[in-house]
């Protein structure tokens, strides 16, 4: 990548992320229903108690039973689904109608009265009464038509098909067709056992994703975004096409710990697009770089969205080894984005921002680089064997520590210690009063020390403090905003429970493995392709976990039939599952970020999955070789030059796929080198050493013989200029 520098010695102003306000962030998460007055307040005030009750529930525990605490995460939910969001989006509706707040009214009734019934003696023995039907009956719809809102129609239709398969089960034909059908049986299951809406999806909702999402909410409210955005641009806006290259590695640290591809093609896409534009890029082309760039976080560690949580409880992994095994893969399928991007800026002759016209690298660290240190405690906590939901409370007490302490260290220095010490003091007698964890005040101590040393180094540089001030406004702003972000999760994961429990009363669980393999011809590669072809299908339109909940319970055991790791084969599900989120035409983040590019939003989301297909075959890959998977079942079979070979062969098939997506190099392809690179790329699904060299051969005769073209082709304009 060339720097670029010195190509713009005119441009003196200093290039830097804008400041967002909390009120922007929600923005990103809401809808086009603004709400003021009282009812506004309502909103807040549930938003905000459902975040400071589920901070309290992976501190501290439950304070109800499990089914319960399900219960009030969903019902929080729903209530909150049906005061934000219209029944159709356009209406820009500046109040809640009275029908909207008669659903949330009867949420909360019908919702308590399940939610208390759960431990009634006639319902703890599988049997209902006719107002537990009714009640359950009137819960099942208001979901439905709850996820319709926020989630969108195709996963209405989903359901309706499964819904519509257990109930006609007598008329299918074998192997699909059941005789399982029973009204009262369906109720029971879905409303009050832990086989329906309350199963693993929502359990995953409440015990983890919830946290996390929190976790990311805070992170944002106190304008780590921005860091990263400056970071990202000062590492390498400089180099050709930088400002998109810079929103790729920005979206991906971003998208990783938001877990919303939505909220954060729109967060880092409002800066970014504008800039890619700036320099060049077409407007479909720049929003389509953020899209992919924001989507492909999910696959991110250490937060991957909310796929790795649900992956904890679908495989018998640890958290901590599914971000073991997500690293290299994850990283690769940035390269592939940047490399994409690299490759149009080359076509279009696109390049970078002048170097000194980008924000200090030190300054940004110095300003905010204490925001890094609770996500490495984060990943800390993980990797040394913390529950994940403790691990993520005790992140935000740190996060929280230094949000609040970095302004008022640099303004009042003795006061802001003064703060710090009451903190610590309470935490301290807490844990030995009420038992409270000491981490609790360790956290709080860690998070004052690094304030303390961020002070004085930017006080010694004469460095600005951050540029947001963390107070109680921006707190609750950031607690609104969690529970706004999880809201579109909640209706997912509940609405994936009906599908789930649907797939395992019908015995469909047991019986399509079978089905697949049987129609594949115990052919692996056939029965990858089908498994790609069904998650993109399965994916349009839905959000990733709703996605991956549904191949996981269908398409996995498929492969993990035909011998393949559990790892692997979740991870295959979950990257096409990502790459649906991008596919055309039902592609929210392309949908997000096209009125910001000015761009249709259609050829935006053929951009966004261009981008992102870059790493279509790295799946293939990984299935067929799982040495970069780092498995804990392959430790000790590989050396490590084996490893390391491995992650060289996907590079190589990934920079040769790249390429044929792009049909360049370092010029435009001829018909027959398009299909050296090709099959360079192909090569390397199939691990063998032999087929390995033959695909780095061939990529390394088409790199010289485009290296050779360029040249050519460089000397044929010189002589022109010359004559």
């Amino acid at each position: 990548m060339a720097d670029t520098s010195k190509q713009h010695p005119e441009n003196k102003e200093t290039i830097e992320a804008p400041e967002e306000t909390p009120e922007q962030a929600l923005e990103a998460e809401g809808s086009d229903r603004s709400v003021f007055g009282w009812k506004a307040i309502l909103i807040l005030i549930i938003s905000i108690a459902l975040s400071l009750y589920h901070l309290y529930t992976a501190g501290f525990g439950l304070i109800v039973s499990t089914n319960q605490h399900l219960f009030i995460h969903l019902l929080a939910g729903l209530i909150l689904i049906f005061l934000i969001f219209p029944r159709k989006k356009g209406l820009a509706q500046s109040t809640i109608v009275w029908y909207d707040m008669v659903l949330a009214s009867i949420v909360l009734v019908v919702g308590s009265f399940v939610m208390l019934n759960q431990t009634n003696q006639t319902i703890l023995q599988g049997n209902m009464e006719t107002t537990h039907m009714i009640a359950g009956i009137i819960m099942i719809l208001l979901l439905l038509e709850a996820a319709r809102r926020v989630v969108g129609k195709p996963l209405l239709i989903i359901a309706f098909i499964f819904i519509a398969y257990y109930f006609l089960g007598d008329y299918l034909p074998p192997p699909f067709g059941h005789s399982r059908a029973n009204f009262e049986q369906f109720i029971y299951e879905m409303m009050y056992t832990s086989t329906g809406i309350l199963g693993t999806p929502l359990s995953v909702s409440a015990n983890y994703v919830f946290i996390f999402i929190l976790f990311g909410a805070i992170l944002e409210a106190t304008g780590a975004g921005k860091m990263f955005i400056d970071l990202a641009l000062r590492a390498v806006g400089h180099f050709r096409g930088g400002p998109a290259k810079a929103a790729v590695v920005g979206s991906g640290f971003m998208g990783s710990i938001s877990g919303s591809s939505v909220a954060n093609a729109v967060t880092t896409g409002t800066f970014t697009i504008p800039l890619m534009k700036k320099v060049g890029f077409r407007p479909q082309t720049s929003g389509g770089i953020e899209v992919a760039s924001s989507s492909s976080g999910q696959l991110l560690p250490p937060v991957m969205g909310a796929a790795a949580f649900l992956m904890i409880e679908y495989t018998p992994y640890s958290y901590a080894q599914i971000m073991i095994s997500a690293l290299i893969p994850a990283i690769l399928t940035y390269i592939a984005i940047i490399w994409m991007v690299h490759i149009e800026a080359v076509k279009h002759n696109i390049q970078g921002l002048a170097k000194e016209s980008l924000v200090s690298g030190r300054k940004s660290l110095l300003q905010q680089g204490y925001l890094i240190v609770p996500i490495i405690a984060l990943v800390y906590f993980v990797m040394v064997g913390n529950t994940v939901f403790n691990a993520a409370f005790y992140s935000i007490v740190m996060l929280l520590t230094v949000a609040v302490l970095a302004h008022r260290l640099r303004g009042r220095f003795g006061a802001g210690l003064l703060i710090a010490g009451v903190l610590a003091t309470v935490s301290y007698g807490m844990h030995y009063i009420f038992g409270w964890h000491i981490e609790i005040s360790i956290m709080i101590a860690i998070g004052t020390f690094i304030c303390v040393f961020f002070v004085l180094f930017q006080n010694k540089f004469k460095i600005a403090s951050a540029p947001i001030k963390f107070g109680v406004r921006e707190l609750m702003v950031s607690l609104e905003m969690a529970s706004r972000k999880a809201l579109t999760v909640i209706a997912a994961c509940a609405t994936a429970g009906i599908l789930i429990g649907i797939i395992n009363l019908t015995g469909l669980s047991g019986s399509l493995p079978t089905i697949i393999i049987g129609f594949a011809g115990d052919n692996l590669i056939i029965v990858l392709f089908f498994t790609l072809i069904a998650c993109l299908i399965v994916g349009l339109g839905l959000p990733t976990t709703a996605t991956y909940v549904i191949l996981a319970s269908m398409i996995a055991p498929a492969l993990i039939e035909m011998n393949v790791p559990i790892m692997a084969a979740h991870l295959f599900v979950l990257y096409y599952g990502v790459l649906a989120d991008d596919t055309p035409p039902v592609n929210l983040p392309a949908y997000a970020v096209s009125g910001i590019a000015k761009a249709d939003p259609i050829i935006t989301g053929v951009q966004g999955f261009k981008y992102d297909a870059g790493a279509l075959l790295l799946p293939f890959v990984f299935v067929m070789n799982t040495i970069i998977l780092f498995l804990p079942e392959n430790q000790g079979m590989f050396a490590w030059y084996e490893i390391i070979w491995a992650f060289i062969t996907a590079l190589v098939g990934i920079l040769a796929f790249v390429t044929v997506i792009q049909n360049y190099m370092f010029v435009k392809y001829r018909w027959y080198e398009w299909v050296l690179a090709l099959s360079s790329a192909l090569v390397f699904i199939y691990p063998a050493f032999v087929s390995d060299l033959i695909g780095v051969a061939l990529f390394a005769l088409l790199l010289s013989i485009h290296f050779l073209r360029k040249k050519a082709i460089e000397r044929e304009d010189k002589t022109e200029v010359t004559t």
